[in-house]
């Protein structure tokens, strides 16, 4: 079975990244329970557009944002159990192009269970059994352009239900989820 999985906000805890990150540059402390919409400019931040905020995120130190993000509790566990059981971890994620670099070795650091990667934001066109995503507009996507599959929504709180589309809560409960559905 090949799983198509995204990484920011999935296995790559973006939110405490950038939010850790945005305290010790500009003094703010902005929670998980803060984020309630997809974006990250204002009000949460003193950026005024997307863009603003992406600029900043380009440059931390030498390396962008996505250099050096925190990996999800059992989240590699989770994958390298599907490769276990003879599953492909298809990586599929939607970076800017000044992030692959450092997502490339932020894979390897981690050791990240995967041979085939995708920087795309169709994501959907990577043919795979099983999607799994938390990024709302990919969710509707899979659901339009591939709802045969199993689309899998990472449960945050900017992510909302959507019909046809299984929930999951922690990466620990993975494979149940996966044997529930009998694929």
């Amino acid at each position: 079975m090949r799983i198509g999985v995204d990484l920011d906000g999935v296995v790559a805890d973006f939110t405490t990244g950038w939010t850790t990150q945005y305290y010790k540059d500009f003094g703010k402390q902005i929670n998980e329970s803060d984020i309630t919409e997809w974006g990250l400019a204002s009000p949460l931040t003193h950026f005024k557009k997307e863009i603003d905020f992406w600029n900043w995120a380009k440059d931390i130190n030498g390396n962008s944002i996505f250099r050096h993000l925190p990996v999800y509790e059992d989240s590699v566990e989770a994958l390298m159990e599907q490769i276990h059981f003879g599953n492909e971890i298809i990586i599929l994620s939607s970076k800017p192009w000044w992030s692959i670099n450092d997502t490339l070795l932020w894979l390897g650091e981690n050791k990240i269970p995967t041979k085939e990667i995708h920087f795309t934001e169709d994501k959907w066109k990577i043919d795979c059994d099983v999607y799994i995503d938390d990024a709302p507009h990919q969710l509707k996507s899979f659901t339009k352009k591939t709802n045969e599959k199993l689309i899998i929504r990472f449960v945050r709180s900017y992510n909302r239900p959507i019909e046809g589309v299984l929930d999951l809560h922690h990466w620990k409960d993975l494979t149940s989820l996966l044997e529930s559905q009998k694929l």
